[in-house]
């Protein structure tokens, strides 16, 4: 059973096109957002750039190391 199914069992294209041009957009995004962040890192050197991998990171997590406290609090 598909999930854009009405109750007959009949596709819903309209939903289906919609989904279709939503995910196209998304998908746009993802790309002009990577070629962006590609550029920006290109000089960098591997190491470099898992030094930088490193610092997001434990800033994230430590991020949400706190929130989780802050809710169990």
């Amino acid at each position: 059973m598909k999930v854009n199914e009405n109750e007959k069992g009949d596709s819903m294209p309209g939903r289906e096109a919609a989904a279709n041009r939503i995910a196209g957009k998304i998908l746009r995004v993802q790309n002009r957002t990577a070629t962006f962040l590609n550029a920006k890192t290109a000089h960098y050197s591997k190491c470099q750039k898992q030094i930088l991998l490193l610092i997001i990171s434990t800033v994230f997590g430590g991020v949400s190391v706190y929130l989780i406290f802050q809710a169990i609090i």
